[in-house]
């Protein structure tokens, strides 16, 4: 510690500790980003939206990605989670599917 009140850590752990990133984006996110664009592309039949489409969702995550390389991962974990239910002061201050 220098003093500064910032923590110091070794470039070596954080290389460990990201996730797998394909250019630039995590490997979830660029798998989205190959699926959206195939996906327009089989429907629209038009080379020229999977070359416009494809940048632009893969320059989205790369901002998202800069600053937190988990962002996408985070995203899924919440999503698989549930969201609260609106009416939980009825059933006992609980979502109304959870188990009693």
């Amino acid at each position: 510690m220098s003093g500064s009140g910032r923590l110091q850590s070794d470039p070596l752990f954080q290389g460990l500790t990201r996730p797998t990133m394909i250019m630039g984006v995590s490997f979830y996110y660029f798998v989205f980003n190959a699926a959206t664009s195939l996906v327009l592309f089989i429907n629209t039949q038009n080379f020229i939206f999977l070359l416009l489409v494809a940048p632009a969702v893969h320059l989205a995550g790369y901002y998202i990605c800069l600053k937190e390389p988990r962002a996408v991962e985070m995203l899924i974990l919440k999503m698989s989670k549930g969201f609260k239910c609106v009416n939980k002061n009825y059933h006992g201050q609980r979502n109304s599917y959870d188990p009693y």
